[in-house]
């Protein structure tokens, strides 16, 4: 499938670049997204028309970023309930440090949030890239800690009692 990319892609190409993907692809994803059209003749005359405007709404995606990137914090820090081994029950995935940062009042996607070595199982300091931008990328410190689990003491045999207690049967 043809397409013209009306903005930067990540390991595809440049703003107004003609060119081939899978058919799913540019249907179900850049199409929809508005990241790409359909490469018709008049669709390349059009895209040559507005070159100058796609480059400036670029140029201001760009600039919103760059101001996100700036109130990002340098660490976000987790807390989990975590089993002896330091593994925590679950993970921490990309949806729960955009839940942290939408708190922060910072509007950051799940989907801007990349994370190749899939979601955090143990306890530490692990990095995190957010891709605000095909061409800004910035990067966060998420330390995971053992959230504080009181632990539960069960007793099986009541306690002694040495016939003091009020209410016990005077011999």
């Amino acid at each position: 499938m043809e397409l013209i990319l009306l903005e930067k892609i990540q390991n595809l190409g440049d703003l107004g670049d003609l060119v081939n993907v899978k058919a799913g692809y540019g249907r179900n994803y850049l199409i929809p997204q508005g990241k790409a059209m359909s490469a018709s003749a008049d669709a390349k005359e059009e895209v040559e028309a507005r070159r100058r405007e796609l480059a400036k709404l670029d140029s201001e995606r760009q600039e919103a970023a760059e101001a996100k990137v700036a109130l990002l914090p340098e660490r976000l820090t987790v807390k989990r309930l975590v089993a002896e081994e330091g593994k925590l029950f679950g993970s921490v995935s990309p949806g729960d440090i955009a839940e942290l940062l939408q708190a922060l009042d910072i509007a950051i996607q799940r989907s801007e949030i990349s994370m190749p070595d899939g979601p955090i199982k143990t306890v530490g300091e692990h990095s995190v890239a957010i891709i605000l931008h095909p061409e800004l990328q910035s990067t966060i410190q998420v330390v995971v800690e053992a959230e504080n689990v009181p632990e539960v003491t069960e007793s099986i045999d009541p306690p002694e009692s040495n016939g003091d207690e009020e209410g016990a049967p005077a011999s």
